[in-house]
């Protein structure tokens, strides 16, 4: 697993590539080990997406009668979606990677996503934080989400145009693959899963 001087190296590479700055990949392990090291990224990850199954639960019990139970069980269903919506859209990747023509540039997006998502999640665990220990913090959490949302968006745009060579169609393409894939899951899978209180309710 990658120590944390690694993970400064490979956070710099990804800056440089935002920036537009090829050398960016010198920071980076673009070889075939490399991609699948870069997995280990769910595992540092970990600790940042437990504080967002923290936030979930309180919403969900929230909304739910006194008395409702959220044991293991809804634990390990928060990480599959979590889990799903990392993965699906690598797959995605993948599958039309020959169709679309970007075959040769499957390492560096598999391993430029992957650990990009480690300040992703790391982020998006601070407005959740503000809701769970600031009473009426929900407004402000809200707004720094949408914030670190849009800001989210536009570095994955800025990396996948970079590492296309400024090819804006297939950049935007790429990240249509990378984003539109986890909103989607993210809005169906809960529901599907019983982690919405409105569906649990109906459940029980």
């Amino acid at each position: 697993m990658p120590q944390i001087e690694e993970i400064g190296f490979y956070l710099k590479g990804l800056w440089l590539l935002i920036l537009g700055d090829k050398s960016g990949f010198d920071w980076l392990d673009i070889s075939a080990p490399g991609v699948w090291r870069s997995f280990a990224a769910i595992l540092w990850c970990l600790p940042a997406m437990a504080v967002g199954w923290a936030a979930w639960r309180l919403f969900y019990l929230e909304q739910m009668p006194q008395g409702t139970e959220t044991g293991l069980l809804f634990i390990i269903k928060l990480l599959l979606v979590d889990l799903t919506m990392w993965i699906v859209p690598l797959v995605l990747l993948v599958m039309l990677a020959k169709p679309l023509g970007y075959t040769n540039l499957l390492a560096p997006i598999i391993v430029t996503a992957n650990w990009l998502s480690v300040p992703t999640v790391y982020a998006m665990a601070v407005p959740l934080t503000i809701r769970l220990v600031i009473p009426g913090g929900e407004g402000l959490a809200y707004l720094l989400s949408l914030i670190l949302l849009i800001a989210n968006f536009t570095a994955i745009f800025r990396l996948i145009k970079t590492i296309t060579d400024n090819q804006l169609l297939l950049a935007s393409t790429i990240s249509a693959l990378l984003i539109l894939p986890s909103l989607m899951l993210s809005e169906g899978l809960p529901p599907l899963l019983g982690l919405m209180p409105i569906y649990a309710a109906t459940i029980q």
